[in-house]
């Protein structure tokens, strides 16, 4: 209806005064799916809410903000499932007898399993709670500092456009990360690496 239309504009509007810079910069920053932020935005304003629903970042975890070009919360992200997923590397490391094990014993194991499940769990809902909301700041930090950077409007969009949007390779180059890591951590695994292979192939 034309008073949910105002509605709405009224929420871009005080969406813009509030973070200090404008829409055209911020549909800039966004690219193609500067609509369906736009109007998440200004619900999350009209409610004063910071949270709404993110399917992609509740599915995809820090890929997401990769992929956004949010590189704080990536890498924040991406360091907090790697720091949850630490259990399983500490049983790799005992079943192939690292001498870097901490020799936890197995009901230990079990019991910080259990809780970085769960922790990892909780982490996944946050996510996708406030997934947009985290891409928000990150995104309008960019922009006020393009702000800074680039006075003229013309040239700061078409700024703004090459370093927001979306980006397959930031995606591609945090996978080619993770198998570095990958690779380094399996320099410290120990010398029985048929046992880990024997519960792999089952």
């Amino acid at each position: 209806t034309g008073r949910n239309k105002k509605i709405c504009r009224a929420g871009l509007v005080e969406e813009g005064e509030m973070l200090g810079y404008t829409n055209k910069d911020s549909n800039s920053n966004i690219g193609r799916s500067a609509p369906s932020y736009r109007s998440s935005y200004s619900r999350m304003g009209l409610t004063h809410s910071n949270s709404a629903m993110s399917f992609s970042a509740l599915l995809c975890g820090p890929f997401y903000f990769f992929y956004r070009n949010a590189w704080k919360p990536a890498f924040v992200v991406l360091f907090a499932e790697l720091l949850l997923s630490a259990p399983y590397f500490i049983d790799m490391l005992q079943i192939t007898g690292s001498s870097l094990s901490p020799g936890l014993s197995n009901s230990a194991l079990l019991m910080l399993s259990r809780v970085c499940s769960f922790l990892g769990f909780l982490l996944m809902v946050l996510r996708g709670m406030y997934g947009k909301w985290l891409y928000r700041k990150s995104a309008a930090a960019r922009i006020r500092r393009i702000q800074n950077e680039f006075p003229d409007a013309e040239q700061r969009r078409a700024v703004l456009s090459a370093q927001g949007g979306t980006s397959l390779a930031a995606v591609f180059g945090s996978l080619a990360l993770l198998f570095v890591l990958g690779s380094a951590f399996t320099l410290l695994l120990g010398p029985n690496m048929q046992a880990l292979l024997d519960i792999v192939s089952g």
